[in-house]
């Protein structure tokens, strides 16, 4: 599993050596410590009875369900679900159209959630009639549990990219919740990777195309055309360096949900903080140039909810992707794994002519991570596209789909309308 980006410095991952070998002795490391730590080191992986996302939901008002679904290959997935609105005091219903929402990379569920009624999606369409369920990907602290693997323990538990999501966990999660429901199809609404692997889905599964309604897809990750920057130069060059030196540490679950390492970053970029200023600087050279969509006082809150860990396979398929700018399985640069996930030495690469589900396709002009130009070379490749949407302000960025001050404004309720639309 190695990426090439020729002229991209890595002196980042030097450091992190010096440092590691400085606590050589075993009681510090602080690759672990910002990274992640080793499988098999002994430290549990925490699981709380009462999630994050139920207290999240409880609090505003709207009832709340928690369900698991295991995929074909064993992983054991956490669904959370707002059935109906708060304001809805019949919970029998006649039945309520289905949205299905993914987060992106290294999030959960809860990203979705924090803001409260006034904000977020969920619960708007919660309110508008829907009976909304969010997944949660293998790996991520909501699903990190295995028929036979133990996260903890085995290396071969994190052996995983968006191609075994998009193969295994969406269809599984689909199938699970159209039974539960009684419905025929869904809405899915993905953003950034979480979209990806709908398209991997489509590209791989097609008998699943009839299962969905509509895709929205809010900045996905797909064909990336755009001339890269630098600062994602440095970042990508950076990563994949850190990445070879990582797995060969046995550190496979990365930037998994940590109280501690979360307040130190809360602190770091709190409003008021002399370093908020650098928090800003790294956020908006990755998802954008500008922030005039984001609150900062909201960094330290974020912050609690995400990272929330995932693999170091499915973020270096996430790097591959935007390195490569073609849209193809994650190459392990193994012929004997290779071969094993793919049946074939060669990596495939996904044909998304074979998605016939309706795609919406959303960009802000502010993202310097999925662009136009991407989307534009993506939706001339779906038979179905619906459409591609510009949001209504000039700089809206990547990580804005998620938690931009007017999404609802500039974003939501023109999602809402087209899913209405496709009822």
């Amino acid at each position: 599993m190695v990426l090439h980006l020729n002229g991209v410095p890595s002196r980042f991952v030097w450091v992190l050596a010096l440092l590691d070998f400085c606590g050589s002795n075993g009681l510090f490391s602080f690759t672990e410590f910002v990274v992640g730590p080793r499988v098999g080191r002994g430290l549990p992986i925490k699981s709380s009875t009462l999630s994050i996302a139920q207290q999240l939901v409880n609090s505003n008002g709207y009832p709340f369900e928690k369900h698991q679904v295991t995929s074909e290959d064993g992983y054991i997935l956490t669904l959370h679900r707002i059935p109906r609105s708060k304001h809805e005091t019949s919970p029998f219903k006649t039945k309520r159209p289905v949205a299905l929402f993914q987060h992106g990379l290294l999030a959960s569920s809860d990203v979705f959630l924090f803001r409260g009624p006034n904000h977020d999606l969920p619960y708007l369409l919660a309110d508008s009639g829907y009976d909304v369920w969010l997944s949660n990907m293998r790996g991520n602290m909501y699903s990190q549990k295995h028929q036979s693997l133990d996260a903890e323990k085995d290396p071969e538990y994190w052996k995983f990219s968006l191609h075994e999501v998009g193969y295994y966990d969406l269809p599984a999660t689909i199938d699970y919740i159209l039974n539960k429901t009684n419905e025929k199809s869904l809405y899915f609404l993905g953003h950034s990777v979480g979209s990806t692997a709908a398209f991997i889905t489509g590209s791989l599964r097609p008998e699943y195309n009839s299962k969905i309604r509509l895709h929205l897809a809010l900045a996905p990750l797909v064909y990336v055309l755009h001339e890269m920057s630098f600062p994602h130069k440095i970042f990508l060059g950076s990563s994949i360096s850190l990445t070879q030196n990582i797995v060969a540490r046995n550190i496979l679950n990365v930037f998994p949900r940590r109280s501690y390492f979360s307040k130190f970053l809360g602190a770091l970029c709190a409003n008021g903080a002399p370093t908020q200023f650098l928090c800003l600087i790294f956020m908006y050279s990755l998802v954008g140039i500008d922030g005039q969509q984001f609150n900062s006082s909201y960094i330290p809150e974020f912050l609690s909810y995400f990272p929330a860990g995932s693999s170091v396979y499915l973020t270096s398929h996430a790097m591959q992707i935007y390195a490569e700018g073609d849209f193809r399985p994650l190459d392990y640069q193994n012929p004997f794994t290779n071969l094993q996930k793919y049946r074939q030495v060669a990596v495939p690469t996904y044909n998304i002519s074979l998605i016939s589900h309706p795609v919406s396709l959303h960009f802000g002009d502010g993202d310097t991570l999925v662009t136009e130009e991407d989307l534009a070379f993506t939706e001339s490749k779906l038979p179905n596209a619906v459409g591609s949407y510009r949001v209504p302000f000039e700089n809206f960025n990547h990580m804005d789909f998620m938690v931009g001050s007017d999404a609802k404004d500039l974003v939501y309720n023109e999602l809402i309308l087209l899913m209405n639309k496709h009822r």
